[in-house]
């Protein structure tokens, strides 16, 4: 294999940026956050390049979204993986994803860096195994696409589907039974693929229909909508139209998702009982007006959220901390109520890849009881004649079909209007479960 003839230097920013983040996010850190921590300014360091930045921020997410294909493949030629120090076990899978994935960085480039990060940062004398073991997966070349290299290696159908689509054996199987095969591949493979970027256009500002047809006829538009779009690639002047709160960030399947259950009519007052960031918050403002109620248990979310209701200079909602799994001082008077649920996250893995590595299957039992918490006493807010939506991001009929089910068996006076999922062939690689619950 070639190499460069140069002396080495310090971790290049992008590498060293991009392992901070996935150090951060697998001792517990949210990845964005942890990814926005390092690429901010840093005493002593010169700010990365917007060059860099995106290098980084392709290296955390990606490396993330195929990790344990990553530690697979890297397994092949380690004896014993888990006995190495885990600044190298990170160190070694960035820079195998940048071997098997980024064509536009050279094999030699990604041996040098982490080989010499090993050594002058690591231990010394660990850097000979680096060296090895990267230049042997760079022998593999294009068997690492291959599907069909991994199936000889595998012993089942399933075995294969973990090992190619980098996810734990416990969510192949969960939706292998929940959902067939067929279905259960394509949900996997969406979730080792980026997430496309969703914008909402917002009616008042300038231009917004010209700019969504704009958008629409464009060859980045996977998909669109009445007023939001997912693209492949950003627009030139994103953060000219952000900055002017012309366009918001809001992935289109959730954006979809409200539509679906024809948020645009829903009464007022309304109640947004688990407000998170407050993205479906500003889209229901936007949609109908006020007056809307949004609550959280997070401080520094509701004053994210509100921090945007002033920018927007949106009215006619009001920010409160509140527990939505606990009774609210609303009771039977509020006509529609939006339950955007805390979940496992199944169906956005495209987006929070690190879920694939933190979630347990235990989790998915303790979020189905507070689901059904938070949906009992909603269900004692909503007026006579009110809606009350169910919304998740996530693929797990325990979180979306079953709570409804157990919900309408528990309310007798409650029906099913609509029922809602992103489709399975829907090209945004994003799934979510959506439902228009109607009390008499």
């Amino acid at each position: 294999m070639p190499r460069r003839p140069k002396k080495h230097s310090a971790l290049p920013p992008a590498r060293r940026a991009a392992l901070y983040a996935l150090t951060s996010c697998l001792a517990g850190a949210d990845i964005q956050a942890a990814l926005d921590t390092a690429l901010g300014p840093k005493q002593g360091l010169e700010p990365l390049s917007g060059r860099d930045t995106a290098l980084a921020t392709e290296l955390a997410y990606g490396t993330l979204r195929l990790k344990l294909r990553l530690d697979w493949l890297l397994g092949r030629f380690l004896k014993r993986p888990e006995d190495l120090p885990i600044p190298m076990r990170m160190s070694l899978a960035l820079a195998a994803y940048e071997i098997i994935q980024l064509d536009k960085v050279p094999s030699y480039a990604s041996v040098d860096w982490c080989v010499e990060h090993v050594k002058t940062t690591i231990n010394p004398g660990l850097a000979k195994v680096a060296n090895a073991v990267l230049r042997k997966l760079t022998d593999l070349g294009e068997a690492t696409a291959d599907p069909e290299f991994y199936r000889r290696e595998t012993p089942d159908e399933r075995a294969f589907l973990t090992t190619f689509y980098a996810a734990p054996r416990w969510l192949t199987d969960l939706w292998c039974e929940s959902y067939g095969l067929q279905r259960a591949e394509h949900y996997l493979a969406a979730s080792a693929q980026a997430a496309p970027l969703g914008l909402r256009l917002r009616a008042d500002a300038p231009k917004a229909q010209g700019l969504l047809e704009q958008w629409t006829a464009s060859g980045n538009c996977l998909a669109s909508g009445a007023d939001g779009v997912a693209l492949t690639r950003p627009p030139e002047d994103l953060h000219e139209l952000l900055d002017a709160g012309a366009v918001l960030r809001q992935s289109m399947a959730g954006q979809e998702a409200l539509h679906a259950l024809g948020c645009s009519g829903w009464p007022r007052p309304l109640w947004d009982a688990c407000c998170g960031r407050g993205g479906k918050t500003l889209l229901l403002a936007d949609a109908g007006g006020g007056p809307i109620l949004a609550s959280d248990t997070s401080l520094g979310r509701l004053r994210g959220l509100k921090h945007e209701l002033e920018r927007l200079t949106i009215s006619g909602v009001v920010a409160a901390r509140a527990r939505a799994d606990r009774p609210a001082p609303l009771k039977g008077c509020v006509p529609a109520i939006l339950v955007d649920a805390p979940c496992s996250g199944l169906g956005v893995l495209s987006r929070r890849p690190d879920t694939k590595i933190k979630r347990r299957p235990e989790d998915l039992i303790k979020l189905a009881a507070l689901q059904d918490n938070i949906l009992d006493h909603a269900a004692l807010a909503l007026a006579p004649g009110g809606l009350l939506a169910y919304v998740t991001c996530t693929l797990n009929p325990a979180e979306n079909e079953q709570r409804v089910e157990r919900f309408l068996n528990h309310h007798k006076g409650f029906s099913l209007d609509i029922q809602w999922q992103t489709p399975s062939d829907s090209p945004l690689n994003e799934f979510f479960y959506a439902a228009l619950l109607k009390r008499s």
